[in-house]
C-alpha cells in the first residue's frame, strides 16, 4: 500500500501530535481517511480521522504504531512536505532522492481494542452547546501558575454565560480562579458543576482553531469538543469527575 500524505506539516501537527499527547501508542485504521481512537489513563478520549486525497482508489489496512512520537520525529526530518509512505507488511518505508527511513509497526495482533464506543454518541443527545474561543482557552492556561495545588476545572453557567473555575473543592484552603468561558450558550442551564480534567484544555491549546464546539450531555454530565482544521476532524470527549 502506498499512502499519499500531500502536507507532511499538517498531518504531524493537526493529527499525529494530538493523538500521541494522550497515547504514546495507537492503532490507525486506513479506508477512505485514516482514523484512530485513542485516550489517556484519565478520563479523556479522542477520535481523531485525517482525510486522504488519495492518488489512485482508496485501500484498506491498519498500522499498529508502536510509538508515535518516534513516527513524529522520523517524518520531521525529511526535506519533502507531500510524501508517500510505503506500508508493508510489518513496517512502514520511506524513499526519496534525499531521505530514507524504516520504521516498524506491532503485529496486527496487539491491535487496541478501546473500551470507548465513538458509534454511541451519535445516540446521545447533548443539552447544552457553546462556542469556546482559542483567546478563551488560552485564558484559562495562563491562570495555572496561580491555581498550582490543581489538575481540575469546573465548568458552570451563571446569567447566560458560560464560566470556569480552576480550584479543587475537594482540598481545604486551596486557591481558585474563575473567568468567562463563553457568552452566551444554546440550551439548558448547567444546575451542577461540571468537572474536567485540565489536561483537556492543555491539549487542545497546541492546536491552531479558532472556534471550537462544546456540547455538554447532562444526563451523564459528558462534555465533547469538536474541532476541524484542513483534513483533520477531531472529536474530545470526557466525563466528569465526582464531587
Amino acid at each position: 500500500m502506498i499512502l499519499p500524505i500531500k502536507n507532511k506539516d499538517n498531518f504531524i501537527q493537526n493529527f499525529l501530535n494530538p493523538v500521541s499527547r494522550l497515547n504514546s501508542s495507537a492503532t490507525l485504521k486506513i479506508c477512505d481517511n485514516i482514523s484512530t481512537i485513542v485516550h489517556n489513563n484519565s478520563n479523556i478520549f479522542l477520535k481523531a480521522i485525517y482525510d486522504i486525497n488519495w492518488d489512485d482508489h482508496p485501500e484498506e489496512g491498519t498500522l499498529c504504531l508502536p510509538d508515535t512520537v518516534k513516527l513524529i520525529k522520523i517524518l520531521s526530518c525529511l526535506d519533502e512536505s507531500n510524501i508517500h509512505l510505503e506500508i508493508e507488511k510489518n513496517h512502514i518505508k520511506y524513499d526519496s532522492e534525499y531521505n530514507r527511513f524504516t520504521y516498524h509497526l506491532f503485529d496486527d495482533s496487539l491491535i487496541d481494542n478501546n473500551p470507548f464506543d465513538f458509534n454511541k454518541i451519535n445516540n446521545i443527545t447533548f443539552d447544552t452547546k457553546f462556542k469556546l474561543t482559542k483567546e478563551k482557552n488560552n485564558a484559562i492556561l495562563k491562570a495555572l501558575p496561580f491555581v498550582t495545588e490543581t489538575s481540575k476545572i469546573y465548568i458552570k453557567t451563571e446569567n447566560t454565560k458560560v464560566y470556569a473555575e480552576l480550584s479543587d473543592k475537594k482540598l481545604q484552603n486551596v486557591d481558585s480562579y474563575t473567568t468567562l468561558l463563553a457568552d452566551d450558550y444554546d440550551g439548558e442551564d448547567l444546575d451542577y458543576e461540571l468537572i474536567l480534567d485540565i489536561e483537556l484544555f492543555r491539549l487542545i491549546s497546541t492546536l491552531n482553531f479558532n472556534n471550537a464546539i462544546v456540547n455538554i450531555n447532562n444526563q451523564y454530565k459528558m462534555l465533547m469538543i469538536k474541532i476541524n482544521i484542513d483534513n483533520s476532524d477531531l472529536t474530545f470527549v470526557s466525563t466528569s469527575y465526582k464531587n
